[in-house]
């Protein structure tokens, strides 16, 4: 059996049975009171005053149910259980949510969709890449880098995130939530979202997070392999450059089969101007993971490019781009140059390097990546400029007894030293905005 070495992140997704520990320490959070951004004075006339925005929709904020440090969801998702044992129970929401258009929803309906049709809060997702199956899905996982701040501040808030829902019945969403003016005022910052089909949202403790961070957001099935439609998930959102994270864990899907994935999502409301856009231009979802319901790596999924922009003032050169285990979301005032690209090549000392069960014989291993740009385009690596347009890195790891852990009845998995920090690489053209950041990982 060939060793699979995922990013840090995903190697719980090779071994179920050995990470729900280590999920548990994923949730980490900065402050228990927190609130949503009020609607503001742009929001459409159908919606109250005292509403707030979320990623999805305008909710009261009653029905926006905000879990502490410690606090789990129980009860299917209709309970939260604190620190010290104690239970609250929470009543389903007394009030209707909105779309970003104003549309008022009535709780218990659902929306039937195809694949060529928006998710249920399409007035404010402006685009996403996707893909569906005739089964469901067990594990996604996307890597994205905070962007810059937005040139300007009109009360703007945008959310980018990968997602899961029911394409049958679209209901809720699981969410990993980057967004900016939304838990922190005219900041970036993290939570981990999933809704309920009783009006409630429920939210992790948000935490902040800076430009140039690594966010990871991860769903997955609690349920064993082959479930088709899994009761509980878990839902993981990390900084991993601070290695702070919050997170939803065991919540409910109440019954949804989550057969619609999101490698990558740009929600926004109250956009004026192009410039209330991150000015890089477009972020890229790299790393993306995707697993069905009996936890089987789907290799080259079928990334569709969706844009729900047509019609919409500002035009903001939307748009996107996909390759491999990464897509692209554009937006901004300007067109972004193309994205550096790259290759990668693992090379072994010895071929027992690839035995399974692994421990018994130390070996190495080099990983290789070549990073380059397009022609008339100039390379930036960690912000330092690369004459020529292509760089060359490699690094190699000892593997060895002392390397290894048992995972029980699957043997031992080996695993080198600590892997240096990613490479960071970007592209700069004349009369183009500079590229989205690519992250390049050994």
């Amino acid at each position: 059996m060939k060793i699979f070495r995922p990013p840090t992140h995903t190697l719980c997704l090779a071994f179920r049975s050995a990470c729900v520990v280590a999920l548990l320490l994923c949730m980490v959070a900065a402050n228990p009171m927190h609130a949503q951004r009020p609607a503001g004075t742009h929001h459409p006339a159908g919606v109250p005053d005292n509403y707030v925005i979320t990623p999805f929709g305008y909710f009261h904020p009653s029905c926006v149910i905000g879990l502490a440090k410690g606090d789990t969801q129980v009860d299917n998702g209709h309970a939260v259980q604190h620190q010290d044992g104690s239970v609250t129970h929470i009543a389903p929401c007394a009030y209707p949510r909105y779309t970003a258009k104003g549309e008022k929803i009535t709780e218990g309906q659902s929306t039937q969709n195809t694949q060529q049709n928006a998710p249920s809060i399409v007035h404010n997702w402006i685009e996403d890449y996707e893909t569906s199956t005739n089964t469901s899905f067990g594990v996604l996982v996307a890597n994205w880098i905070v962007p810059q701040t937005p040139m300007s501040n009109d009360g703007q808030t945008v959310y980018m995130f990968p997602g899961l829902e029911d394409i049958n019945d679209a209901v809720r969403i699981l969410q990993p939530v980057l967004g900016w003016n939304a838990d922190f005022t005219s900041a970036w910052g993290i939570a981990s979202w999933n809704y309920s089909p009783d009006g409630n949202y429920w939210e992790s403790t948000p935490v902040p997070v800076n430009l140039g961070d690594t966010i990871s957001g991860s769903m997955q099935s609690t349920c064993s392999a082959g479930t088709l439609t899994c009761s509980s998930w878990n839902i993981v959102t990390n900084d991993e450059t601070t290695g702070q994270g919050t997170s939803l864990l065991g919540t409910s899907s109440e019954g949804q089969t989550f057969n619609w994935a999101f490698a990558g999502v740009l929600e926004v409301y109250n956009i004026a101007q192009c410039s209330d856009y991150p000015p890089n231009d477009g972020t890229i979802f790299s790393s993306v993971f995707l697993a069905d319901n009996s936890f089987n790596t789907i290799s080259n999924p079928s990334w569709t490019f969706e844009g729900q922009y047509n019609g919409l003032t500002p035009q903001c050169n939307y748009g996107g781009q996909a390759s491999g285990a990464q897509v692209e979301i554009n937006y901004g005032a300007s067109p972004p140059a193309l994205p550096p690209t790259y290759t990668q090549n693992t090379a072994y000392s010895q071929s027992s390097c690839y035995n399974y069960p692994f421990g018994d014989t130390p070996c190495s291993v080099t990983y290789t990546s070549t990073i380059s740009v397009a022609q008339g385009e100039n390379l930036y690596i960690n912000g330092q400029f690369v004459n020529g347009g292509t760089f060359d890195s490699s690094y190699t790891e000892n593997w060895g007894t002392g390397q290894c852990s048992n995972f029980g009845d699957q043997g031992y998995y080996c695993y080198g030293y600590a892997t240096p920090s990613p490479l960071y690489a970007y592209a700069t053209e004349p009369g183009y905005s500079e590229s989205s950041i690519v992250a390049i990982y050994f």
